[in-house]
């Protein structure tokens, strides 16, 4: 009865031991930057409005955001879809903020996208570079497994 309890016991680690080498599969995507590689928060306490097309090009007008701690409003250059330059960035208290306007300089493209980054390196700095993104304390927020990001027309 004994070594039917021992096998029991090890065929459960085992199949633990199986299940956890299958999560660090998923791991190898993020590194290749794939999936999420921020910060996860629910739909609930991170939202993010933004009119998709705007009239101008030295300040973006944010209807609403809502973040469940400091945070800041990044804006980048399209290309092509991705992120480019940053061109405007501002900071933004935990809670709701509506009607915000974000500085934006240098605009060369017709989009811009609008991210909503966490602020968890040093406060109200911005502690985010592109190059190392995945280890970067200011990452963004994703919700339902997306980024908390609109594109915005701004011409």
């Amino acid at each position: 009865m004994k070594r039917i309890v021992a096998l029991a016991f090890v065929a459960v680690l085992v199949v633990g031991v199986l299940g956890l080498a299958g999560c660090s599969a998923n791991g190898s995507a993020e590194e290749e930057g794939m999936g999420v590689w921020g910060y996860v928060a629910s739909e609930k306490g991170a939202q993010l409005e933004v009119g998709e097309a705007q009239q101008g090009i030295d300040t973006l007008l944010v209807d609403r955001v809502l973040v469940p701690e400091d945070a800041w409003l990044v804006v980048h250059l399209d290309d092509n879809g991705e992120p480019g330059m940053r061109v405007g960035l501002l900071w933004v208290p935990k809670g709701e903020s509506v009607s915000v306007e974000v500085p934006l300089e240098d605009v060369s493209t017709d989009k811009v996208i609008v991210a909503v980054h966490a602020d968890r390196g040093t406060a109200e700095e911005f502690d985010f570079d592109m190059e190392n993104a995945e280890t970067s304390p200011d990452r963004p927020f994703f919700v339902s497994e997306k980024e908390l990001a609109r594109v915005v027309s701004v011409r």
